[in-house]
């Protein structure tokens, strides 16, 4: 049985809570016009995603405002938790409490995209490059989540990119565009790229 909703689609849009995800959005629609895909949002980012998802993560998804954010979505989105005691999502990768993922709830999102088979993961508002999250305006300057810093996460995608995994992944914008590249309608489909001669 697969997760993915019907039609299986190969694509899987990941959207973070970076300043800029709207604009990578933007950017993205005019990339990946005409071409069906799913999306995942993660965290916050669900509160304003500007089309349907099929797909919520969460990895603090124990903490009440994610909890919150959870319930809010329509009954359709699938909502994915790390952490074993998350009432309210559907699925919880670690029943048991052992194991787990390194690094931000995008990292926690990828690998649940691959678990899912998508092979052409695209991250949206994910730069990890310190820009700050969509949202730093509207909490207060006491909020744990006001001055986030995840560059000491940059590691782990910089550890993805050199694995083979890596190839299932572009960014929109940032130090992970930087590291995957940025997606291509060829890319998209599936369309091998050009060999250059040396």
């Amino acid at each position: 049985m697969s997760l993915k909703p019907k039609p299986e689609r190969d694509i899987l849009l990941i959207l973070g809570d970076g300043s800029n995800v709207l604009k990578d959005v933007e950017e993205w629609y005019k990339v990946a016009a005409g071409i069906d895909y799913d999306t995942m949002c993660v965290n916050y980012s669900a509160l304003i995603c500007p089309h349907p998802m099929q797909h919520y993560a969460a990895g603090d998804a124990h903490m009440p405002d994610m909890q919150r954010v959870a319930k809010s979505l329509p009954k359709e989105v699938l909502k994915h938790a790390w952490n074993p005691g998350c009432m309210g999502f559907d699925i919880r990768w670690i029943r048991n409490g052992r194991g787990g993922w390194n690094g931000t709830s995008a990292n926690l999102a990828f690998s649940i995209g691959l678990a899912l088979d998508y092979t052409r993961i695209v991250l949206a508002g994910c730069p990890m490059d310190n820009s700050g999250n969509w949202y730093r305006p509207l909490i207060p300057d006491n909020d744990i989540k006001a001055n986030k810093d995840h560059r000491h996460h940059l590691w782990k995608w910089m550890e993805i990119s050199c694995r083979p995994i890596g190839r299932f992944v572009k960014s929109m914008s940032g130090n992970t565009a930087d590291l995957f590249g940025r997606p291509t309608r060829e890319w998209l489909i599936h369309i091998p790229e050009k060999e250059t001669v040396n």
